[in-house]
């Protein structure tokens, strides 16, 4: 970690995207406290913007949330990080030396996470029986031209982007018990023959949404069902201004056919919101056309359909 210096120059405009994006990141990080890709995208935007107070706390939240997880490595780091800027902290000094201790210990140590990686799902470990959603880190890389990203994997062989994920969240709603299958099946064979027939500039369906509509849930509690059972980081897209030209980094066919938002930036990492976080081949596709680290998170599908709509300017 860099030596906390005065905060460079920067437009006002992107100053205040930067204050929204901090805005929205501490709604994100008090609902997810163990969220660390938050918490890190929060530390450099207080640090980008000149909040030393704020930055030298979450990167000790930062730390001692990692201490907690057992990635002692990366606990390290930040508390090294804080004692060059703040050397007179005994607290910190402490907490140093505890995770020191620990690392010393043979078989204890776990490898940190990567910092600057994007949370990456294995989705086949998430539709499977008896199985937890597991995060590994990612890094994005470009893939050529969009055409051909649509059709070809990195590795060659085809992507087949007509698998748009609802299968298997269906699966997860049913057997979490989050929505009855006498309500999600007849949802996904609608949602299913909808987005079939798709024309150009339309909007897909959420599967979310529908069974909203028709099943007599809260949006919220599907949502919240989600988020509990996948550890997934909330976009609150209701309260934040979002620039129309991060939305359009994504060609359509991703964005309106795949419910896929790209929301904010920064540095080099991009924070797209998606409508059903099982979209695995949506993901590899969005992943393959951007030249940036990805951080993936779950909204409402309203929101989603607001923003879209704003857009692209297609009337409701």
């Amino acid at each position: 970690m860099p030596l906390l210096t005065s905060a460079p120059e920067i437009p006002p405009e992107e100053r205040e995207q930067i204050l929204q994006t901090i805005e929205m990141f501490e709604v994100i990080t008090q609902a997810n406290p163990q969220d660390c890709q938050s918490l890190e995208i929060l530390k450099d935007a207080y640090q980008r913007v000149g909040k030393s107070a704020e930055f030298l706390a979450t990167a000790r939240t930062l730390g001692d949330t990692y201490a907690e997880l057992g990635q002692y490595s990366a606990a390290m780091l930040e508390y090294e990080g804080i004692l060059k800027n703040a050397p007179a902290s005994p607290e910190v000094v402490a907490a140093l030396s505890e995770v020191e201790a620990k690392l010393q210990k043979g078989g204890q140590l776990k490898a940190p996470d990567n910092h600057e990686g994007a949370i990456d799902l294995d989705f086949r470990a998430a539709v499977s029986e008896n199985s937890t959603l597991i995060a590994t880190p990612s890094t994005v890389r470009h893939g050529g031209p969009a055409p051909a990203v649509a059709r070809k994997r990195a590795g060659g062989g085809e992507i087949n982007l007509r698998d748009d994920g609802n299968d298997a969240l269906a699966k997860i709603l049913i057997q979490h018990r989050i929505a009855t299958e006498d309500v999600v099946r007849p949802a996904l064979e609608r949602v299913h023959k909808k987005n079939a027939e798709l024309g150009e500039g339309a909007m897909a369906m959420s599967l979310i949404d529908e069974i909203a509509r028709r099943g007599s849930y809260e949006t919220e509690y599907l949502l919240s069902g989600v988020l509990d059972r996948g550890k997934f980081a909330f976009a609150p897209l209701d309260y934040y201004d979002i620039d129309r030209s991060i939305v359009r980094m994504l060609p359509e066919n991703l964005t309106l056919g795949r419910l896929m938002l790209p929301f904010d930036m920064m540095s080099r990492t991009v924070m797209i919101a998606m409508a059903n976080p099982f979209d695995a081949l949506g993901k590899e596709a969005a992943q393959q056309l951007l030249d940036y680290n990805v951080q993936w998170h779950l909204a409402s599908p309203s929101a989603i359909f607001r923003v879209l709509r704003e857009t692209y300017r297609i009337e409701k």
